[in-house]
Parts: C-alpha cells; structure tokens; sequence
C-alpha cells in the first residue's frame, strides 16, 4: 500500500514539474504567438519583438528546464509578477513628486517655488517629504534589483549573471545616494537618484536595454556619416566667413552668441552654432534675409548649404540609421528562426488549435442565449436605422459642446443620452454572466453614458460642473462616427495599431528613457536658476528643468523643433555661456534626428504593409469571381 502511495505521489510530483515547464512558456502574451506566423514572410518591427520575446523565453526555459528546483524557484518569481509590476510603476509615479535635486530648505521656500523673492516656475506645488520619498525608493529598489539577481541565479547564464552583477551596483549607489540625501536634508552637492531611474529601468526591461544597445551598434557603425556632417558644417562655415566677412556691418558686443544675428560677424564657434541651427531649418529664410536684402546673388550660399546638410546630408542620416536597423532586424531574426523555428511551429500550432475550440464554445453559447432574447428588441437595437439615429443624436450631442450654455441645450442632452444609456442596461441585461467583463467596449459606453447623464442632471439642478460634462461629451464623437468602421482600410489600420499596443509602447520607450536622462542632466544643470519674469511678452521660462514633470514638458517641445532655437538662446543669456548649446544639440542629434525619425519609420512601415497585404488579399479574392462571370458571359 505504501509502495503504491509512494509511486502515485512521485508520478504527481513529476507531472507538477512537467505542469510548471510548460507553464512559463504558455503564459507568453497571446499578441506573441498571433504575431509568429509572419516571421517568415515579413520583417516588421512587431514580428521581430515578438520573436525576440519567445526566443528568450525558449533559452530560459532550456536554462533550468534540467533542474526540478529550478523550475519551482521559477514558478514562484512568475507568482510575483504583479507584485514587481506595482513597485515598477509606483517608482515612475512617485518620480513626479520628487524634491528637486538643487531645492534644499536653506535656500528656498514655498516647495522650491521661491528664492530670495524671485519666483520660480514649477509644474508641481507638492513634494514628498524627503525621509518619505527616499525610504520608498530604497526599499523598491531593493526589491526590484533583489528579484531580477534572483532571477539571473535560477537561470545561471552569464549574461543573466553580468546583468545581476550590474543591477547590483546600481542598487548600493542608489541606497548611498538616498541615505547621503536624508541626511544632509536634500543639501547634497551631486544627487543622482534621477539620473539612475532610467538607467535602473533599461536593466529591469530586457526589451529596453536590447533595443538601446541595437542603436549603439548603429551609431558606432555610421562614424564616417557624421564625420561628412561635421566636415560640411565647419567647410561651410569658413566659406561664409570668407564671402561676408567685409559686407557684414553687424558687430557683437555680447559675450554669448547672438543667434538670432547675422553669424558672419560674430566668433566662429557661433557661426558654427548659427548654421546647425540653420541646418534644422528653424530659423529659415530669417537669418539669410539681410544678406539677400544685400545682394540677391548672396542666396545661392545659403541654398546651397541647405541642400548638401538639409536636403542630403540629414536624410543620408536618417537613411542609413533606418537600413542598418532593418538589416540588424533580418539578421538577428534569421538566427532565431533557424534555431526554434520547429519549436515555434509547434506551440503555435497549440495555441490556435486551444483558439478554435474555446470560439466554437462561445458561438454555442451564443446561439443558446440568442433564443431568450424577447425579438422586437433585438430587432430594434440590430435595425440599421436605430445604428443611423443613434450615431446622429451622438454627433447631436458633440454638437452642443459648441452652443451656448441653456436649459435647452441641457434638455436635448437628457433626452440624447438617456436613450444611449437605456440601450446599455437593455445590453447589459441580455448578456451572461460569463461574457460580461469580456464586452470591454460595452463597460467603457456603460461609464461615459452613466457620467455624461449623472452631470447633465446635476447641472439641472445648479451644480456648477459644465467644464466636466462638455469634456465627457468628446466622447460622443466616437460613437457618432462609427460608420467609419465600414471602411476597411480605416478598419485595418485601427486593428493594425491597438493589435500591437504593446510593441508600440516597446518602441517608443527608447524615447521616453531618453527624455528621462535628459531631464535628470538638464536639472543637474539648469535646476532651480531660471526664474519667472513679467516682463516678457512670451514666457520661454517655463520650459524648464526645474522639476521632473517641468523637464519632459521642456524635452517635448524640443522634439518638435519649432522654436528650439529661442529656447537654447533663453538659457545662453541666462547663464552666460555658450556651452549650453552642447546640451541641446546633442538633444537634437540623437532624440529627434535618430531615435525619433527611425521610429515613426518602423511604424509607418509596420501599418503600410498590413494594408498593402490586405488590398491583395482583397485583389486576388476577387480574381476569381471575376473569372467566374467571364465564363458564365463567354457560354451565354
């Protein structure tokens, strides 16, 4: 009897091993595997991280898969995935509410908004008490790091290891760091706990750190590109100097330069910054206007000019940054593939096969629920008129946000979404139990229909929530242009976009590491010295790195390059110095003219080709009909 007890429970010991092996790999996100069957015949940015992403999974698994231990210590760190998930954000979130480095409680007041009576512009009027701030950050750092070392032991590989090794030494810096902090009361000379966030999170993020180090490659290999831009601007720069030195009357007496100036008259490091500057076209035809007022044959210099950097050189760039990337996706996704494309091919197949069976159940089920709904209701919320009234009093309803404030307008919103808010409970009413937390969009119509009516009414009443209610009613546009939805392009390309939320946000997190780093470098920098003036018509003071929140704000405007010129001029005057420009040209070279150009690249790709795919699936779909009724004319 013992015997047989004994074999009875190593067999479930073993089949629990088995359970946990192939419970890490089929937790991967559904998106993965719906994504694994265009490898081979398309090379877009969303198969190549999908495919990075079960490919790393495989090696894991191969890693411990020998070791029943190690698969238990694996299950229970997958346990503890919401946990890290919580503490991940929560370390983002609290960023927001950060003390600036440069704010200590000797030298300013009001939360860092004053010093010495000068007012200093901030995006946040709250800060967490330092002792606060530092002990969270410490203990989820502690947390963070502890767990992906735990990690890199059960899977033993060296890279995993090198990676703990890493974190490890970033986590006793930071903990350092606080503790110095909290002692000196926020009065430390260096205080890097922002400048190591983003550097912590691109080792927390596999993904992050693959694609940061992918760009490094690039950049590495296209030295001799830059190398030609550098060439032309410093060629060009002594050309101008030697054409306009003697007609230039304008002299500068400033000790920065003066780049809204004619440069040929000022020191040659600001002809060099005046041309860069010319070179993103932001201050384009202004600063060549008084030597064309001169001589108009004075133009051909400067058309020159920004045709070889503007027109050639920048989209040479941008060209080679963009192939080297792809070429890096083909090769590496070529050697994934001829290492687990069989492995792929198999779970794949398993995971459409579990696909089909559970919509075969939910059709089922469907059809039995189809029979209990009374008919003249399903037949007026399926009518196609009903969908046409209910989309015009959506567009109705949008529409007031553009009429005067009235009990009028108030009346036809009660009757407008009280019908839409009906059509909710009636839909709520004939779905099951087990389909109702799946109807996102009907949860997401049921919230705004329920909060559009609840302050309309109020309103009636004499509350005074207007600006709430006309916000909640842009809404209704959506609903209103549903028949948008017929279109298929339009179709594919919403589908193309939310199907791969996830790899889009892969994407873009190079930038928003990026602008993070620049924000910790511009308050190391520039924190706590720009100040508030009345006096000036357009207030550039406000794009600022004084807090974190001020500082991305301050990065978004310069991505979109308009006027970014007037921005690193405001901080030359302010302190003095043209070293500053460093700052923001090297912003502008590798945020804006690499990471951003190459990644609006990859997704306009990505969505071109999943309508370029669809329009011939559409193309030969219709083939043969049309081959069909040429035969039927032909026998007739």
């Amino acid at each position: 009897m013992n015997l047989n007890y004994d074999a009875q429970k190593s067999q479930d010991n073993v089949k629990s091993h088995d359970e946990a092996k192939e419970s890490y790999f089929s937790n991967s996100k559904v998106l993965d595997f719906q994504n694994i069957d265009q490898y081979n015949d398309s090379n877009n940015f969303a198969s190549f991280y999908a495919l990075n992403r079960l490919s790393n999974r495989l090696e894991n698994r191969a890693s411990y898969n020998q070791n029943n231990q190690s698969v238990v210590l694996m299950q229970k760190y997958k346990k503890q995935k919401m946990i890290r998930t919580v503490f991940f954000y929560t370390y983002l979130l609290i960023t927001i509410f950060q003390r600036p480095s440069w704010c200590n409680f000797v030298d300013y007041q009001e939360y860092c908004s004053l010093q010495n009576g000068q007012k200093i512009p901030t995006m946040v009027n709250f800060y967490f008490p330092i002792n606060l701030y530092y002990c969270v950050e410490i203990l989820i750092v502690l947390y963070l790091c502890l767990s992906k070392v735990f990690k890199a032991t059960i899977i033993g590989q060296p890279n995993y290891k090198k990676i703990g090794i890493v974190l490890l030494i970033i986590m006793i810096l930071i903990i350092i760091n606080d503790i110095t902090v909290m002692i000196l009361e926020n009065n430390s000379p260096i205080n890097i706990s922002l400048l190591m966030k983003p550097i912590l999170i691109v080792f927390q993020k596999r993904t992050l750190r693959s694609t940061i180090i992918h760009y490094c490659q690039i950049i590495n290999k296209g030295k001799e590109i830059y190398y030609l831009m550098v060439f032309s601007l410093i060629f060009f720069a002594g050309l101008g100097s030697a054409i306009f030195q003697k007609e230039d009357q304008y002299e500068s007496s400033s000790a920065i330069c003066q780049i809204d100036k004619p440069p040929f008259s000022q020191p040659e490091q600001c002809i060099v910054i005046i041309l860069f500057v010319l070179q993103t076209t932001v201050n384009s035809p202004d600063i060549y206007l008084p030597y064309y007022g001169e001589s108009r044959a004075y133009v051909a210099y400067f058309i020159l000019f920004q045709f070889i950097n503007t027109t050639l050189i920048i989209n040479l760039v941008l060209a080679f940054f963009y192939s080297s990337y792809k070429d890096l996706m083909q090769k590496e996704t070529k050697q994934i593939l001829s290492k687990y494309n069989h492995r792929f091919s198999l779970q794949t197949q398993k995971f459409f096969r579990n696909r089909t069976g559970s919509d075969i159940t939910r059709i089922a089920d469907m059809a039995s629920l189809d029979s209990v709904i009374s008919r003249s209701i399903y037949q007026i919320l399926d009518d196609k008129f009903y969908e046409i009234f209910i989309e015009l009093s959506s567009l109705m309803s949008f529409a007031m946000i553009f009429v005067k404030f009235s009990k009028l307008k108030l009346y036809i919103l009660l009757v407008c979404n009280s019908i839409m808010f009906a059509e909710c409970l009636l839909l709520f009413y004939y779905s099951s139990k087990r389909r109702f937390w799946k109807k996102k969009s009907l949860i997401i119509e049921f919230v705004f229909s329920s909060s559009i009516l609840l302050f309309i009414i109020l309103s009636l009443l004499g509350y005074e929530h207007q600006k709430i209610l006309l916000v909640l009613l842009c809404y209704r546009l959506l609903r209103g242009c549903k028949w948008m939805l017929r279109n298929k392009s339009f179709t594919i390309l919403i589908i193309s976009i939310t199907s791969i939320f996830q790899y889009i946000v892969q994407l873009f997190g190079a930038l928003f590491i990026l602008f993070m780093l620049f924000t910790a470098f511009g308050q190391l920098l520039f924190g706590g010295k720009i100040f508030f003036s009345d006096q000036n018509e357009v207030h550039y003071e406000l794009a600022n790195f004084n807090d974190f929140l001020s500082g991305m704000c301050t990065c978004w405007f310069l991505l979109i390059i308009n006027n970014w010129n007037v921005i690193s001029f405001n901080y030359a005057k302010i302190f003095n110095t043209d070293l500053v420009y460093i700052f923001f040209i090297s912003f502008y070279i590798v945020v804006v003219l690499l990471t951003l150009n190459v990644t609006i690249a990859l997704l306009i790709e990505y969505i071109v080709q999943k309508i370029s795919v669809r329009n011939q699936t559409d193309q030969s779909s219709s083939e043969p009909q049309d081959e069909m009724i040429y035969n039927q004319q032909t026998l007739k």
